[in-house]
């Protein structure tokens, strides 16, 4: 009877990692917001949704069109994103806004903060006991019920994989983050409006292009089994290397936009197979002291030390990336990205975003732990991701 409870565990991350479970709606046009905002809240019977809003300053037009989508039998209320992100507290905070307003459903609206908050403030809503008992390492898949108030989400960015991922991350002092995973997490509704990334400019494209070109390749590469995620990525990568660059240097081009939205989607959804040592560095990253608006620029400067890692592990899976986006004769995958992240003018080095040796270690220890490095195809230790992050300094 002793070792049941970790048979238990065992089984419960098998479970997690071999479960292939795309079923969610996707409403994905140009210029579809107000129609499916105003369709699905009616069919899911939300009259007063909270709104997560994480958008600046310099998106005040997307946030008035966002208010004016709203049809007058709606009251919604528009709760910015707090400075502290994504924690305990700040979903205790949304939860109590939530609760005081008599609110009825969740809208998140923006980038990766938003949609982590809101899916952390979901299972505060709708589950007793602290948001620890929840954390993936925990145990806490088992314990997370399908009793989730509605959630509809928005992404104004095309790149941070948020929106149809199954897990939300939450910033821990003691151990730098944690998740939580579950497919209740999968939000009810996901509206891609490729006109909502237009006032964006090259810096911001360039990152979360990134961003997206990293969810792809490390699902693409990932040691789990999941034929539908491969497939989802290598789609993802290839419009990537079309139309990122283009984005980029126009801002206005909507079929670049566009594809690039179909992209990012594609590595959100390719995600359910499980992320690898890019993004456990990334996250150990923002956990030890990084901004999380800098995870596109940390992906663009790791994802080369990250592949020639995992070189020795990848079996065929870079030559088929190689196949895939015809690169030239003698230009490898690592070589590929890094002449791509020189166009885009991103940085190479984690010194650029102000980070130095301090962070390093502790980075490191929390990137070993992070749930992304199960399904790295290559076995990672502390050691491993200090050395990967020191050359990156």
């Amino acid at each position: 009877m002793g070792s049941f409870p970790r048979k238990r565990r065992t089984e419960e991350v098998c479970r997690a990692v071999s479960l292939i479970n795309y079923v969610t709606k996707i409403h994905f046009a140009d210029q579809v917001l107000e129609h499916a905002l105003d369709g699905e809240l009616e069919d899911m019977a939300v009259l007063r949704p909270l709104v997560i809003w994480d958008g600046d300053s310099r998106r005040s037009a997307l946030r008035e069109r966002l208010e004016l989508a709203f049809p007058c039998r709606l009251r919604p209320q528009i709760l910015e994103l707090p400075d502290e992100g994504v924690t305990e507290e700040t979903s205790d905070l949304v939860a109590s806004v939530y609760q005081q307003g008599d609110r009825d459903g969740l809208i998140a609206v923006g980038g990766a903060s938003a949609i982590h908050l809101a899916k952390a403030a979901a299972i505060r809503l709708s589950h007793p006991g602290p948001l620890q008992d929840y954390f993936d390492c925990e145990g806490g898949l088992a314990r997370i019920r399908n009793v989730l108030p509605p959630l509809v989400v928005i992404p104004a960015s095309a790149g941070t994989g948020a929106e149809a991922s199954d897990t939300a991350l939450i910033s821990v002092p003691s151990r730098g983050s944690a998740a939580l995973t579950s497919p209740y997490l999968v939000p009810r509704v996901i509206i891609c409006d490729p006109t909502l990334t237009l006032d964006q400019d090259g810096r911001e494209t360039a990152s979360s292009g990134m961003e997206a070109l990293a969810h792809c390749v490390e699902t693409f590469i990932g040691s789990a089994f999941n034929p539908p995620a491969d497939a989802l990525a290598a789609d993802g990568l290839r419009r990537i290397f079309l139309h990122l660059e283009r984005a980029v240097a126009d801002g206005q081009d909507l079929d670049a936009r566009r594809q690039m939205m179909a992209a990012a989607l594609n590595g959100s959804l390719a995600q359910q197979k499980g992320l690898g040592a890019l993004q456990a560095m990334s996250n150990g990253l923002v956990s030890a002291g990084a901004r999380l608006a800098d995870k596109g620029a940390l992906c663009a400067i790791l994802l080369p030390l990250a592949l020639e890692f995992n070189a020795p592990a990848a079996g065929t899976r870079y030559p088929s990336i190689e196949r895939q986006l015809a690169l030239p004769a003698r230009r490898d995958l690592v070589e590929a990205v890094t002449r791509l992240r020189e166009r885009l003018g991103l940085p190479a080095r984690l010194s650029a975003l102000g980070l130095g040796e301090a962070a390093l270690a502790k980075a490191a220890v929390f990137a070993a732990s992070d749930h992304a490095n199960r399904t790295n195809p290559r076995k990672a230790g502390p050691e491993d991701y200090l050395a990967m992050l020191r050359a990156a300094l």
